[in-house]
């Protein structure tokens, strides 16, 4: 009896050492994280307090009132140009620039594409997203409700999108969980968000922490450059079969690669699109501007200013025959 007590507090006490060695290492990487975090954004932005607490984020909750346009940074757009009701909507996909973080509603790609074709367009981006959260929302009876029967999308891509595919979360300091799906004989299959155990240990900042530091290793080896690009293909394919099949009918897949800054293995990715029969435009090819530029670039956040979206709106459209 006393070896089984004895045996019992080397494992109560080994355990307890260990779980103090990961909170003492969190509050570190927390600290860390959170220095990075100011230096890159203004001190008006509040870190989100130290706690193992993971949220589920409104638009897995609830995707249908998430698109309530009730501002301008987090929550999703309404629809443009509802007085076009008779014509055939377009429905774009992407993240904060898609969406146009920091925008007000006229000012986006999304407003200005609406009114010059004179149909209507729903902004289906979601900042910070990627291409997860364009799946997931292809899998939802909820979009398929409030979405009208589309023959046109269009996918914003930036660079940080790859990575953003494998993360669990944003940022570490992040405490809303991402959309994330894994690949099962090339099929994407979604974890279960509402896991406690699981997103509990997600929420661990040492677990965030590598795999963040998982991810950036990933996406910058170039050994990976086929699996990376081959998955976000299946993105792309599995999204296109899903709204074909509720439309019932074939569609326009636009990919508008926004190249402010380097977009990683593009030229692969470019053709791999292309051999899949989606249309593929960079914008470095409708334009020579320097899309960093302050007159194109908010200098504080790095999203697109509205004329950005005067620049390229007209182009997009005329090198897509829209």
């Amino acid at each position: 009896m006393k070896k089984y007590k004895k045996s019992i507090l080397i494992i109560l006490g080994n355990i307890l050492i260990l779980v103090l060695i990961v909170l003492i290492s969190d509050i570190f990487i927390y600290k860390y994280y959170a220095s990075i975090y100011y230096q890159n954004h203004p001190k008006l932005y509040r870190i989100n307090e130290f706690k193992y607490m993971p949220y589920l984020p409104e638009y897995i909750t609830d995707l249908e009132s998430y698109f309530n346009g009730k501002n301008n940074i987090f929550f999703g757009r309404l629809p443009d140009g509802k007085e076009y009701k008779n014509q055939i909507p377009i429905v774009i996909f992407g993240c904060s620039y898609a969406f146009g973080q920091h925008l007000n509603y006229n000012q986006t790609l999304s407003y200005k594409l609406s009114h010059i074709l004179k149909r209507p367009v729903y902004n289906r981006s979601i900042s910070g997203g990627s291409f997860q959260h364009m799946y997931m929302q292809s899998l939802s009876d909820s979009f398929y409700k409030t979405v009208q029967n589309s023959d046109t999308v269009i996918y914003v891509m930036i660079g940080d999108h790859y990575r953003r595919s494998m993360l669990w979360y944003f940022d570490v300091l992040d405490l809303h969980l991402y959309p994330h799906f894994h690949k099962n004989q090339n099929k994407l299959i979604m974890d279960n968000p509402y896991n406690s155990f699981i997103n509990f240990f997600k929420s661990i900042y040492i677990v965030k922490h590598f795999n963040h530091v998982y991810s950036d290793k990933y996406i910058n080896n170039q050994n990976n450059s086929n699996k990376i690009t081959d998955n976000t293909v299946l993105y792309f394919n599995e999204t296109r079969k899903k709204l074909e099949k509720h439309w019932n009918k074939k569609i326009k897949f636009i990919v508008l690669i926004y190249e402010d800054w380097e977009v990683m293995y593009k030229q692969e990715l470019i053709q791999k699109l292309k051999d899949n029969n989606f249309i593929v435009v960079s914008t470095k090819e409708i334009t020579d501007e320097d899309l960093r530029n302050e007159k194109y670039q908010m200098q504080d956040n790095h999203h697109p200013t509205e004329k950005a979206w005067d620049l390229l709106t007209p182009k997009i459209i005329k090198k897509l025959d829209l």
